[in-house]
């Protein structure tokens, strides 16, 4: 009988709050995750043999007139004949990247 009394005794002091645990859940799947990156990428299109630099480095377009980079950080601008242009005036599409159209070669830049 002192058990019996002793278990109900236990049973009614602990008590269980299944809407907080409910609320926490709910607040937990409500949390929007978003990554800090903006532009994963440039796609440089123009014709091929034609340079330009970006991020300290120098690149020639291949064949096919296209070659894709990944972004490096705070690097805004990218240069070709001696002008610094910028980058982010060019759309990202969905996967991140630009698609910046290199400036048209003067004959005289193509044979050097």
């Amino acid at each position: 009988m002192i058990l019996a009394a002793a278990i109900l005794t236990a049973s009614i002091s602990v008590e269980v709050d299944l809407g907080a645990l409910f609320k926490r859940a709910k607040a937990v799947q409500a949390t929007n995750v978003t990554c800090g990156i903006s532009t994963v990428g440039y796609r440089f299109v123009g014709k091929p043999g034609q340079q330009f630099k970006y991020a300290g480095d120098t690149y020639t377009l291949p064949g096919e007139g296209s070659i894709e980079l990944i972004a490096s950080p705070r690097r805004t601008n990218y240069a070709i004949d001696g002008r610094s242009l910028p980058l982010e005036v060019w759309p990202r599409d969905q996967f991140g990247f630009r698609e910046v159209p290199l400036p048209s070669p003067t004959n005289a830049s193509l044979t050097e």
